[in-house]
C-alpha cells in the first residue's frame, strides 16, 4: 500500500470519516510514545471516544512482554479470539498492536490471516519504530503512515551545550599543532562526552517514562517492563540519530577546498563506526561500551594524518 503524506494522523481520520480508511494501518515513528499517541487518537475517532478516554469495550491492545519485549503467539491468538466476537457496543472494533516488529515468527504467521481477512468492522493499527523488522507479507497488507518526530532533543539546552563541546572536540582533533602540544586532554574529553551523552539518554528516557507511567496502570508487570525497555531504546536511537546529523554538520563546516576530500573520508569512517555500534546495541551490547568505543574510534579517525 502507498504511504500517506502531510500530517498523516489527520489524513487517516479524514479517510475514516469518508469511509475510505484501510482496515490495516502501519504507523511508523521514531518512538513508541509517538506511535502510541497517534494510534490512540485514531482509535478515538473510529470508536467515537471522548478525547480524555483511553479505554473502550471494543478497543483491544496487543503488547510485548518482558525485558526481551516479545509478542507471543498465545497473546496473539487471544487477541484474534476477541476480534472474532461480536462488538460490545454494536459498532467497530479496533486492535492496537504495539511494537508490532516484536512479534515472533509464530505470532506473525498466526496474525496474518486476520490481517488478510479481518472480521467485519475491525481496524488493525500496527505500530513500529523498525518497519523492516516486520515480515514483508505484513507490511505489504497495510497502509503505511510515517509520523512526524517530536524533536525533544533538538530544543534541549543540555543537547545544544553538548553539541558545542562535541564540535570543539572535533576541531581540536583536526588541529595538528594543538595535538602535538597535548594528546591527553582529547582522550579525557572523549570520556566526558560519553558520560554526558549517556546521562542525557537516561534523563530523557526517565522523563518520558514518568510522563507515560500514569497511563500504564492497566498493564501487567511484564508488559510494563517491555514498554520501559522499548521506550529507553527509542530514546537512545533518537539521540544517536541526532549525533550522526551533528557529526555531518560539523564535518561540513570544517571542509575547505584543500581538505574536503580528506574530511569527507574521515566523516565516512566515523559514521561507519557509529553505525557499527548502533548495530551492536541492537544485540544488547551495553550502552556504555558501545558509545565509548565510538568516541575512541572517532578520536583515532579525526586525529589521523
Amino acid at each position: 500500500m502507498s504511504s500517506t503524506t502531510l500530517d498523516p494522523t489527520e489524513s487517516l481520520k479524514h479517510r475514516f470519516s469518508e469511509g475510505k480508511l484501510h482496515h490495516a494501518v502501519l504507523l511508523i515513528g521514531n518512538s513508541i510514545s509517538i506511535t502510541g499517541n497517534a494510534a490512540l487518537g485514531l482509535a478515538r475517532e473510529i470508536l467515537g471516544m471522548a478525547e480524555e478516554n483511553e479505554d473502550h469495550p471494543d478497543l483491544f491492545h496487543l503488547r510485548p512482554s518482558g525485558k526481551a519485549r516479545i509478542i507471543t503467539v498465545e497473546k496473539t491468538r487471544a487477541l484474534i479470539a476477541n476480534l472474532n466476537r461480536t462488538s460490545n457496543q454494536g459498532g467497530a472494533k479496533v486492535a492496537i498492536i504495539h511494537e508490532a516488529d516484536r512479534m515472533r515468527k509464530e505470532a506473525a504467521n498466526a496474525f496474518l490471516k486476520t490481517l488478510e481477512e479481518p472480521p467485519l468492522g475491525t481496524y488493525l493499527l500496527l505500530l513500529t519504530t523498525r518497519p523492516y523488522s516486520l515480515l514483508a507479507t505484513i507490511r505489504s497488507r497495510c497502509l503505511q503512515a510515517r509520523l512526524q518526530t517530536d524533536g525533544l532533543a533538538e530544543t534541549s539546552e543540555d543537547w545544544e551545550n553538548w553539541v558545542k563541546n562535541y564540535r570543539s572536540w572535533i576541531l581540536g582533533l583536526l588541529d595538528r599543532e594543538s595535538l602535538k602540544q597535548d594528546r591527553v586532554s582529547p582522550v579525557f574529553a572523549a570520556y566526558g562526552l560519553t558520560a554526558t551523552l549517556l546521562s542525557m539518554i537516561k534523563k530523557q528516557a526517565d522523563d518520558e517514562f514518568k510522563a507515560a507511567k500514569e497511563k500504564l496502570s492497566s498493564l501487567d508487570d511484564k508488559e510494563r517492563d517491555a514498554f520501559e525497555a522499548g521506550l529507553r531504546k527509542g530514546t537512545r536511537a533518537n539521540l544517536l540519530r541526532q549525533l550522526s546529523e551533528a557529526t555531518r554538520a560539523i564535518a561540513i563546516e570544517c571542509m575547505t577546498a584543500e581538505n574536503s576530500r580528506k574530511i569527507a573520508g574521515k566523516l565516512a569512517r566515523v559514521i561507519q563506526a557509529l553505525e557499527k555500534n548502533i548495530g551492536l546495541l541492537e544485540v544488547n551490547l551495553k550502552d556504555e561500551a558501545a558509545i565509548e568505543d565510538f568516541y575512541l574510534s572517532s578520536l583515532r579517525i579525526w586525529s589521523s594524518q
